[in-house]
């Protein structure tokens, strides 16, 4: 139902924490490097959850976001005394934006403990197993977006999103239009009522609304359920594919089991499917339901990712406590990732806002994960050589974070002829000041760039998007960043496909995002080499930008390494000529 946290930080969590002996060999290191990796590691964490949980475009597997976990949470073990107040490892993965109503949540929603194989749930039964026979409960791992929702008097008065834990944002007008979700409560309940599930695209009605609805497309179910339950007016349509699990009552009070509190909520009126939710007692009845699952996953009414097993005795869940980010009464057992064959039809190289060249496979088209697979990132030279992939050769494919495709290994190999590969190709380093304009040459960045800068990762101007944008550099009036902030009315109506109505909101959003911070807009320019997480973490120790960029040696000296390297990019980017130019027309509107 959740983003998960692995069982290695499950055991790391209670060591470090927890145990007054550590289950682990502390790295050699001093403290000034060990501060260092913790910061970098902090900031590489928050970078991948922006990238999952905002932008549903994640850059790296789970398993290799749960590397970095562990190794924070190992160095967090090892030196308690640096660990950073703000630290991942301290609050849940966040699915919020900015400029959203929040909502404190009646308790933290936490993450689940889990793995890829039975070793969450072993660890789960090896917890217990002091306590004799203990019943849990299985429950199928919903890929949608977790909700709380609170009732005063049997009234359904919020709606809420996970968020950072604590509070989520407010999507009650959503979810009482979600067919199922009981606006009021029947029989006898008690004034306040707090419930979770999980908010889920119908497989079926989804596979309907795709039919009939051509222009919205989405990754995955789970991306459907969120981008429409966020969504400011979304197709109606749309919002016809939404479905609720509830799988928590949270306002249990005397209540001694989950499983009697499920049936509680189907008394109230709540969508439970009790079928759903099984007892058990033994790792061999976990299993045998896993295979089950796992064997049957499409022809579930929802997308699911793997099983959750979770203590049934409430008194026993208090006993058993709950960590930072996850409950130790609970484990989730995923499912490995999807995998297909197909074949390479050529591979040829793109380039990206800041430069960057990236070979990309272009396959036969490939079903994976519910979504149509064309192209598939071979992320650089390295990884070309690595497979030694070429035209013509028969490749296994994964998805990465059950959104991005990758490919795992080739399979059968054609004969080599001259061009049919990529053969790796000397790539230089992006030049910082590089098309900041739209040129000659340099439509794809420029475009690239400016989509970047107007995302909800940049600055979030609502209502544009790489279409619409496109449309404006074609028309000669975006040639630059900063004449996005000079549009008027008038012009962008005479643009087809706009009109005066969409120009008039398209400019207020775009003036309204012009308030953003220095630093933000600072991150949203694509500076090669310097991601969002390290600008973030400079403007925290710079008090404007004007003083990180005449800082001297004196004050960049107390910098990581990480954070001198940035800190210098960002002052060569803003002295090159193109950054100069940049910076000073940027100040003439007054956003830096």
């Amino acid at each position: 139902m959740f983003r998960i946290v692995p069982t290695l930080l499950f055991f790391l969590l209670i060591s470090a924490f927890c145990s007054p002996a550590q289950s682990f060999t502390c790295p050699k290191i001093t403290t000034v490097d060990a501060k260092q990796q913790m910061t970098t590691l902090g900031n590489d964490i928050r970078y991948h959850n922006q990238l999952y949980y905002e932008k549903a475009q994640p850059a790296i597997s789970d398993a290799a976001y749960d590397r970095l976990f562990a190794r924070l949470v190992m160095l967090e073990g090892c030196f308690p005394a640096l660990v950073a107040a703000d630290s991942p490892t301290r609050t849940v993965d966040s699915g919020t934006g900015g400029g959203t109503l929040m909502v404190k949540h009646e308790q933290p929603m936490l993450s689940l403990s889990s793995s890829t194989g039975p070793e969450a749930v072993q660890v789960l039964f090896k917890k217990i197993a002091t306590g004799g026979k203990v019943q849990l409960l299985v429950q199928p791992k919903i890929d949608g977006l977790p909700v709380e929702l609170v009732y005063e008097i049997g009234r359904l008065v919020s709606a809420s999103t996970r968020g950072n834990g604590r509070a989520g944002e407010d999507v009650t007008k959503r979810v009482r239009e979600i067919l199922g979700v009981p606006h009021r409560l029947a029989g006898t309940f008690p004034d306040r009522v707090v419930v979770r599930g999980e908010v889920y695209a119908d497989r079926q009605l989804l596979q309907k609304y795709g039919k009939m609805a051509a222009a919205e497309k989405y990754a995955t179910p789970r991306h459907m359920a969120a981008g429409v339950l966020k969504a400011q007016k979304p197709d109606p349509a749309a919002v016809a594919v939404l479905r609720l699990f509830p799988f928590e009552l949270v306002t249990t009070g005397s209540m001694r089991s989950d499983r009697a509190a499920l049936g509680l909520l189907l008394d109230w009126g709540f969508p439970v499917d009790l079928k759903q939710t099984h007892t058990v007692q033994t790792i061999a009845d976990v299993e045998a339901l896993y295979r089950a699952y796992l064997a049957n996953r499409d022809q579930q009414p929802f997308a699911m990712d793997g099983i959750v097993v979770k203590v049934d005795d409430l008194s026993l869940r208090r006993q058993l406590g709950e960590g930072e980010r996850a409950p130790f009464w609970a484990a989730a057992w995923k499912y490995p990732p999807d995998t297909a064959r197909t074949h390479v039809l050529g591979i040829k190289w793109t380039v990206g806002r800041t430069g960057r060249r990236t070979p990309v496979a272009e396959v036969s088209p490939v079903r994976l994960g519910g979504i149509q697979v064309t192209k598939v990132s071979l992320y650089n030279d390295t990884e070309i050589a690595r497979l030694d992939i070429g035209t013509g050769d028969q490749v296994v494919v994964e998805l990465v974070g059950d959104v991005i495709p990758r490919v795992l290994e080739v399979v059968k190999r054609v004969r080599r002829v001259t061009d049919s590969g990529a053969a790796a190709t000397q790539i230089s380093e992006p030049v910082l000041d590089a098309c900041l304009h739209d040129s000659p040459g340099c439509r794809e960045q420029f475009l690239s760039r400016a989509t970047y800068f107007i995302s909800k990762s940049g600055l979030g101007i609502n209502g544009l998007g790489r279409g619409r944008l496109q449309k404006l550099v074609e028309a000669g009036l975006v040639d630059d960043l900063p004449s996005l902030f000079l549009l008027k009315e008038e012009d962008v109506a005479e643009v087809p496909g706009f009109g005066m109505e969409t120009a008039r909101s398209l400019t207020a959003a775009i003036n309204a995002a012009g308030h953003a911070e220095p630093f933000r807009i600072v991150a949203a320019l694509s500076v090669p080499g310097v991601g969002p997480g390290r600008v973030e973490h400079l403007s925290r120790q710079f008090t404007s930008l004007d003083a990180l960029l005449t800082s001297g040696q004196k004050q960049l000296a107390a910098l990581s390494s990480t954070d001198l390297r940035a800190a210098k990019t960002i002052q060569r980017f803003f002295q090159s000529p193109g950054g100069q130019e940049l910076l000073v027309k940027f100040r003439k509107l007054g956003l830096l």
